[in-house]
């Protein structure tokens, strides 16, 4: 599997729009309004420079005059991620995002596709550069730990050959090792280990002393260079589509421009959608969720995006700002198919392909087949 590494991906968007910035100590402020402002995080040449995320804004400008201090833009980075998930999706059905500009891919089967993995992974990561303009780093092994630290590494691409992950891990800080809480950290130093190769000879006993147990088994595995997960698919599945909305900053309900927002989603698929269902977060991080009826789907676009709209402002009765929207869709063609189909599914299958060219004709009007209206 391929590892793949976007290193400060929001410094790099931001050098994107303004060159002369690459070349500078950068940092971005805190989203959070305060009375004294300070940094959210800070690139390498600022952390050269002793700045570190969390310092107040006048003392970074004190040790750092030549420091540039960006407000943050959260919606544009998450579109950026949405962007990289849409670029590998086109190498690979399975994937996994880990952070912010970092993905897992799995390249074992598309060999008839794009030759041998390595030059397959050679050539995603050439025209990712070419397509995109980032610069980037990857990592391929069997092993996912492995592929992730080679990433790492700041290679272009860095191969482990099948048999060597022990070896590639073993000098490797097993501070490096995210899935090791860190609370644990400490009782491992006192222990003498250190390094994943401390770790490789320890039975799944030993690990079940000193780990919680459900833990042990998977991180044997991966201190071994043992770890093969199997990846999901990075896509949603056929038929449906997942729309997210991190609103920055977060917002009170009634200052949520849901239906714009929602119409432009319902416009970009000719699709008749079938399912609808909103969730919402605080900023609390209380979930909140909202399912359209039957009978509200057969409306227009501009008219289910108002009913959209409705229900969110009827249910969102909190007084407290809103953080984060998530729009799920059931579209008409490419859903799974059942082994025994409805009857009035089977009809509405066949007559999508119609509907589609309708509804794209009379936007203003509900399209409907007669023999499905009350």
């Amino acid at each position: 599997m391929l590892a793949m590494w976007v290193p400060e991906l929001p410094f790099q968007l931001a050098g994107q729009r303004e060159p002369a910035l690459r070349e500078r100590p950068l940092a971005f402020l805190g989203p959070e309004p305060s009375r004294t402002p300070s940094l959210w995080f800070v690139n390498r040449r600022a952390k050269a420079e002793g700045i570190r995320g969390g310092l107040s804004l006048d003392e970074a400008l004190r040790r750092c005059p030549g420091l540039r201090v960006l407000d943050p833009a959260p919606q544009t980075w998450w579109e950026a991620q949405a962007s990289l998930e849409g670029f590998l999706q086109r190498w690979t059905p399975q994937g996994q995002f880990l952070r912010l500009g970092e993905a897992l891919v799995e390249l074992a089967g598309t060999e008839g596709l794009f030759g041998p993995e390595r030059d397959a992974a050679r050539r995603l990561h050439r025209e990712f550069q070419t397509s995109h303009g980032w610069v980037s780093h990857g990592g391929l092994s069997a092993s996912a730990t492995a592929a992730r630290l080679a990433a790492e590494q700041e290679q272009d691409l860095a191969w482990i050959p099948a048999g060597q992950e022990a070896g590639f891990l073993a000098p490797r800080s097993l501070r490096r090792l995210r899935e090791l809480p860190p609370r644990l950290h400490l009782r491992f130093q006192r222990l003498g280990l250190q390094t994943f190769g401390d770790a490789q000879p320890l039975t799944v006993a030993l690990w079940q002393e000193l780990v919680p147990p459900p833990l042990a088994p998977r991180l044997r595995e991966q201190v071994r260079g043992e770890d093969r997960p199997r990846l999901p698919l990075l896509g949603e599945r056929p038929g449906t589509s997942r729309h997210p909305w991190r609103l920055e900053p977060p917002r009170l309900p009634e200052a949520v421009d849901l239906a714009a927002w929602g119409l432009q989603r319902l416009w970009e698929d000719p699709r008749h959608p079938r399912k609808l269902a909103l969730r919402w977060w605080d900023v609390d991080g209380e979930p909140h969720f909202w399912r359209a009826p039957e009978d509200a789907l057969a409306q227009p676009p501009l008219a289910l995006a108002r009913a959209l709209e409705a229900a969110f402002r009827s249910l969102a009765t909190r007084r407290i700002l809103v953080r984060e929207v998530e729009l799920r869709i059931g579209w008409g063609l490419g859903r799974p198919r059942t082994l025994f189909p409805e009857a009035r599914a089977q009809k509405l299958e066949r007559l999508e392909p119609a509907l589609a060219r309708l509804r794209r004709r009379f936007p203003a009007a509900p399209v409907l087949p007669g023999w499905a209206a009350p």
